[in-house]
């Protein structure tokens, strides 16, 4: 199975050479990015060049695409990308969606992350959620923070972290924090992090490589998590449903789904350890 990555790196498309140096990093995917990271002028000229990369590059690690938004034309035309045959390819990153309306103009086939950077798009987050496409959501938070006219501190944005939770656990849906953007204070960036897996966050972007270690250590199940999992698995496995006890734990179908997605999240196949 391709691994959900809790560490996507974000790689300006403008700067494709980067690629081969994320992929050596220790972030566990990538984000090629044509919206925030590319200056206007180098657009057309940028997705010109992903395009060929992607029909003759095969890229390593599991990876999505931030295009542009979809209200802009640069959006529209971003969109000519999305027959990518790369297995490792993960899907759409979809910036500023507002209105659910506005991904009709997306192949059936496509999966979607939608960013949610405006007000808006929490208000609409149960109708954007909807969408059989949308396979999980993202807190822009550098967008909303703007928006609102407050900063970027976890007090601030705690409101629309747990909104983007409660909706993303409704529909089954991957969840992926904001990146942190003070680079060099890896402490806070650890704090940060565990505070975000602590309300049910399963991954965070990352802008630098040197990122990537913490967030990983703060989001990737440890192995006494991953053996706690199986186990428990395997336990209901054999029972009759209901809730069951393992090893003094009362175990009914909330923790089970609990179980299931952290193995997901380590690539692992409950299935195969039954």
């Amino acid at each position: 199975m391709t691994l959900f990555p809790v560490c996507p790196l974000f790689v300006p498309a403008n700067k494709l050479d980067w690629i081969s140096k994320a992929e050596t990093s220790k972030a566990d995917g990538l984000v090629i990015d044509l919206e925030d990271s590319v200056p206007l002028s180098d657009k057309r000229k940028s997705r010109d060049e992903l395009a060929r990369h992607l029909s003759s590059s095969h890229i390593s690690k599991p990876f999505f695409i931030r295009i542009n938004s979809l209200k802009s034309q640069d959006g529209k035309e971003d969109i000519s990308l999305f027959n990518i045959k790369n297995k490792n390819f993960l899907g759409l990153i979809i910036p500023k969606i507002e209105n659910p309306i506005e991904l009709s103009v997306l192949p059936e086939s496509l999966k979607l992350v939608l960013l949610i950077e405006t007000a808006l798009a929490l208000e609409n987050l149960s109708l954007l959620s909807e969408d059989k496409r949308v396979i999980g959501l993202a807190l822009g938070g550098a967008d909303l923070s703007a928006e609102l006219g407050s900063d970027m501190s976890w007090d601030a944005m705690l409101l629309a972290r747990s909104m983007i939770i409660l909706q993303a656990s409704k529909y089954g849906l991957i969840t992926i924090d904001s990146p942190f953007m003070q680079i060099e204070d890896i402490n806070e960036l650890a704090q940060e992090s565990r505070k975000a897996r602590s309300i049910g966050f399963n991954s965070k972007f990352a802008i630098h490589p040197k990122q990537a270690e913490v967030i990983k250590e703060s989001f990737l199940p440890t192995k006494e998590d991953l053996e706690e999992a199986q186990k428990i698995l395997k336990a209901f496995s054999k029972s009759k449903g209901g809730a069951i006890s393992v090893d003094g734990k009362m175990i009914d179908e909330p923790i089970i789904k609990l179980m299931k997605k952290r193995l997901f999240l380590a690539g692992i196949d409950f299935k195969d350890n039954l």
